[in-house]
């Protein structure tokens, strides 16, 4: 076991950790702790969105009232602060005198730390508005700053501690954006809001150049969610799925209901497709009515439930309270069942926007087993009224792999209601993940899978807006595998880049090319692997896109137990190539953020220690990639050599750009040295060659 302070290992029988002294059964809740990947050579790189939150006029308020009311007060917000953070399941880095600062992404990353963080901000401002106060005390008010970007997570050794730091510009760039906000202003960078890519209501407050930056950065202030406000469908161009929309559109056709789960992995397009269907639902006479679950719910009791009558009553202009009476408390409702109904709604009042039910608080009967049975009851008799009252109608039910398990009796309802009301259900649902309901398992599932060649050069062509060259969107389409969402931010920054410099879709592009919110998605699946997946994964990423299951135990220095490789291909990161043991990266930006999340000291070590492999192991025959280990490992006596030779290699047969490529790299690897020069002298007679050999008007 490992020690949750310091990181260290310990022994099995052991009470305190021999390293720092902590007791090892001890939790720190909200505590600073050491990331699942710390006991993989001291720490890992990985996608974060922090927050700094400090409290307003601090130094005054010290001058101007009781320093012992000012502090009962700070603790108080400083401990609500806290209580936030770990509410979205953030880690509170350090408190800071008045200030707070926390990580989203660390030590566990979620898919969504970016909403996460944003949600937390507005949670802390909330917090502090209720914070007791002296009657002659002013309301306490706060500065948040929001920033989403790589840090470095590993140890800070000093004399007689080990402590864990995080470092990277996310950190001081939230920040610097707190320090422009106004009294209960919060404000995020544009990484977080591309991050975040749903669920948040901002306004744009254009480029800032932060004070030590020299790069101006895009910033907006947070306004709210935008979970429990009106239904807009999820933005994004439509390109394909023609045969999946004509699915969709039959269901509507002869006005009767149905449930169809829509399939897929994070970027599929689940959502951008249902919500095509809006327009074709409405003209045949359906209301359309939208509700996302979200990650950090799933622990809210009928979360589902109350913002289901929340998207109904904003359609009528109304609170949910009013709505719930309006559909339950009809003249034939018999008095028993007005109190069954009334207890179920009073159950979950208090916490939700069910306004002016607090006098029914009292009828919510005792045993837990019949609140359960009554809320069932009540989703029927709710979702008849609704039909009764609106006609025919679409939910659609996003994101079910989060849903509340105290909402999927509900829903289980509303499915079988499909066969007596013109009422269909659309779920949204990733794959592998275990139906919460048992009747989904009857339901049939349209499955997604990525765009095809042409449809990525069409949506790379229209976010661009511009044609792209077939070779390139042929290469884009193998590093995306047709995963829109993959597609959109590669070509995003290849297109916002303020260098110039451009994101190679051939497979040569490093994994710092891999844009922040593919990090962050594809990171979150990586950390939830155990310790030794996640090992073996980016050990292998340095071995390649393919690898052999002995080469990878070779270089982690032990036996790999072969369901390691199982549960890896069981999460979609890794495909079987045969039965000898050979297995490929389920596409390159899988490989490429398996890759960016190893330190840069551990990365050179294994590309080291792969090259010695290879060597030892007599693989000389491809000395390109035997450079390029060499290469990346920093070794300049023996890489720049290796380089040189499989640039010669390669233009012997015609290869010219490959040959261009290596000596580029040979340079990089030399340096200031004067044999640099004449490798980017050979770079450029090599591209030459390869613009002669291009057919006119190719």
């Amino acid at each position: 076991m490992r020690c949750g302070t310091c990181g260290a290992a310990t022994r099995a029988s052991a009470r305190f950790c021999d390293q720092c002294g902590s007791r090892l059964d001890k939790v720190h809740r909200g505590a600073r702790r050491p990331p699942i990947a710390a006991g993989i050579e001291g720490g890992d790189r990985r996608i974060v969105t922090a927050v700094f939150a400090d409290l307003v006029d601090y130094v005054r308020l010290v001058a101007e009232y009781d320093p012992e009311d000012v502090r009962t007060r700070v603790d108080s917000a400083l401990s609500a602060m806290g209580e936030a953070i770990e509410a979205f399941d953030g880690t509170r880095e350090k408190f800071i005198g008045d200030a707070v600062f926390a990580v989203f992404g660390w030590p566990i990353g979620h898919d969504d730390d970016a909403l996460r963080a944003a949600h937390c901000a507005l949670a802390i401002r909330e917090a502090l508005a209720r914070v007791d106060d002296p009657a002659e005390a002013e309301p306490l008010q706060v500065r948040i700053g929001l920033a989403t970007g790589e840090v470095v997570a590993a140890p800070r050794r000093a004399p007689g501690s080990l402590d864990w730091s995080l470092t990277g510009p996310a950190v001081t760039t939230a920040a610097r954006i707190q320090a422009l906000a106004q009294p209960g202003e919060i404000l995020l960078d544009e990484a977080t809001v591309r991050a975040a890519r749903k669920g948040l209501e901002i306004e744009d407050r254009g480029l800032q150049v932060l004070r030590g930056q020299s790069r101006p950065v895009r910033i907006a202030r947070l306004l709210g969610e935008a979970g429990f406000q009106p239904w807009r469908p999820p933005s994004g161009l439509m390109i394909g799925r023609q045969a999946e929309r004509a699915r969709l559109r039959h269901l509507i056709q002869d006005g009767r209901g149905g449930a169809l789960i829509v399939e897929g992995e994070a970027g599929m397009g689940k959502s951008r497709l249902m919500a095509d269907l809006a327009e074709d639902a409405r003209g045949a006479g359906f209301a359309f009515t939208w509700v996302d679950n979200v990650s950090y719910g799933a622990r809210e009791p009928y979360r589902w439930g109350r913002a289901f009558a929340q998207a109904i009553a904003d359609e009528h202009g109304t609170d949910s309270g009013s709505m719930t009476r309006r559909l339950l408390f009809t003249p034939d409702a018999s008095a028993s069942q007005v109190r069954r109904w009334a207890g179920a709604v009073a159950a979950i009042a208090r916490d939700a926007a069910f306004s002016g039910w607090e006098a029914e608080a009292r009828l919510v009967p005792s045993q837990p087993a019949r609140v359960a049975r009554a809320m069932r009851e009540l989703a029927v008799r709710y979702a008849e009224r609704v039909v009764e009252v609106s006609g025919p109608r679409i939910v659609v039910i996003d994101d079910l792999q989060w849903l509340d398990p105290s909402s999927a009796g509900m829903i289980d309802e509303l499915i079988r209601l499909t066969s007596r009301l013109p009422l269909i259900i659309l779920f949204g649902m990733r794959p592998r993940s275990a139906p919460p309901i048992p009747s989904l398992a009857a339901i049939e599932r349209l499955r997604l899978a990525g765009l095809d060649e042409a449809e990525t050069g069409e949506l790379a062509g229209a976010i661009a807006g511009t044609s792209v060259d077939p070779v390139e969107a042929r290469h884009l389409h193998r590093r995306t595998s047709g995963n829109p969402l993959f597609i959109t931010e590669t070509m995003r920054a290849v297109l916002d880049d303020p260098s110039g410099r451009r994101i190679s879709f051939d497979g040569s592009s490093q994994a710092s090319s891999v844009p922040v919110t593919i990090r962050a998605l594809l990171g979150a699946r990586i950390d939830s692997l155990s310790d030794d997946a996640r090992e073996i994964l980016r050990l292998a990423s340095v071995v390649g896109m393919t690898f052999e299951e002995p080469f990878v135990a070779e270089i982690a220095g032990k036996t790999v137990e072969a369901a390691i490789y199982e549960r890896l291909a069981d999460a979609s990161l890794i495909v079987r190539v045969d039965a000898a043991g050979r297995w490929r990266f389920g596409h390159p930006l899988i490989h490429d953020a398996a890759y960016a999340g190893l330190l840069g000291t551990r990365r050179r070590q294994v590309h080291a220690r792969v090259a010695d492999r290879l060597e030892a192991g007599g693989t000389r025959g491809a000395i390109g990639v035997l450079a390029r280990h060499r290469a990346a490992a920093g070794d300049k006596e023996r890489g720049a050599p290796l380089l040189i030779e499989a640039a010669e290699d390669s233009l012997a047969v015609g290869a010219a750009d490959e040959a261009a490529q290596f000596w580029t790299a040979a340079a990089e690897l030399l340096g200031p040295e004067p044999a640099a020069e004449e490798c980017r002298r050979r770079a450029r007679e090599a591209l030459g060659l390869v613009t002669a050999a291009t057919p006119a008007g190719a």
